[in-house]
């Protein structure tokens, strides 16, 4: 007589951690949005320091501003570090994951800005050792237009306003005209006067800094797009 083994019946698991993972999770993403925008305000910061010390011919502001770009650098690998923690422990979906990998992507950005800065701190700390040369008013403009953008692509992000974000975008073709503009200058600059060479070479490389700096508000402002409307937009007309 053969016996029939009934398998138990399939029960739903409960899980009790769901909840307060869940809890975790939310509050993982407070700390992270939190730590962006830390990092953003210092960025910020930083940018508008480099250009004073540069404008001014501030050793000590420079030396500052170069000093202080480690703990740029070491809150980029945190901040990096705690995205990839919760990349394994949450398995996001949908828009938290959106989050987490623009946040990615924009803290790679500031970073970047903040290298962008030191060189500019470094134009300035050669400058200082040269004869005085004024700064074509081009650049001051220049500068104001390219720290507005990081502002606004910032708040873009504070805000999740994709709205506000294309508003920054549409600031870089005033930025890279500027750029043209001081390159002219300078250029017919150094065909004049041979002893200007070297510290024209010194701002034009600042100039090209900013407009850097621009750039990567621009990439900022192209990530909130990409987080609040789940769109890529970079490399498009």
């Amino acid at each position: 007589m053969s016996v029939l083994l009934l398998e138990p019946p399939v029960v739903p698991l409960a899980f009790p951690e769901f909840r307060p993972m869940t809890r975790h999770f939310l509050r993982a993403l407070e700390d992270l949005s939190k730590d962006v925008l830390a990092m953003g305000g210092s960025v910020e910061s930083t940018v508008g320091r480099a250009v004073r010390a540069f404008l001014e011919r501030d050793v000590r502001a420079a030396q500052q501003v170069i000093e202080g770009d480690r703990d740029v650098n070491l809150h980029e690998l945190r901040i990096d570090e705690e995205c990839l923690k919760m990349l394994a422990l949450y398995q996001p979906t949908a828009r938290d994951l959106r989050f987490i990998t623009a946040t990615m992507k924009i803290i790679n950005d500031l970073e970047r800005v903040g290298d962008l800065s030191v060189n500019i701190a470094e134009r300035g700390l050669v400058l200082a050792e040269l004869p005085p040369r004024p700064t074509p008013a081009a650049f001051v403009e220049m500068a104001d237009r390219a720290r507005a953008m990081l502002t606004g692509s910032l708040d873009a992000l504070v805000r999740h306003d994709a709205t506000r974000a294309r508003e920054v975008l549409k600031m870089d073709s005033a930025v890279d005209s500027l750029l043209k503009s001081i390159f002219d200058e300078l250029e017919l600059e150094m065909t004049q006067h041979g002893e200007r060479v070297r510290a024209d070479m010194q701002i034009l490389s600042a100039a090209k800094n900013i407009e850097r700096i621009a750039d990567h508000a621009s990439n900022v402002a192209e990530d909130v797009v990409y987080l609040v409307e789940g769109t890529i937009i970079r490399h498009r007309n």
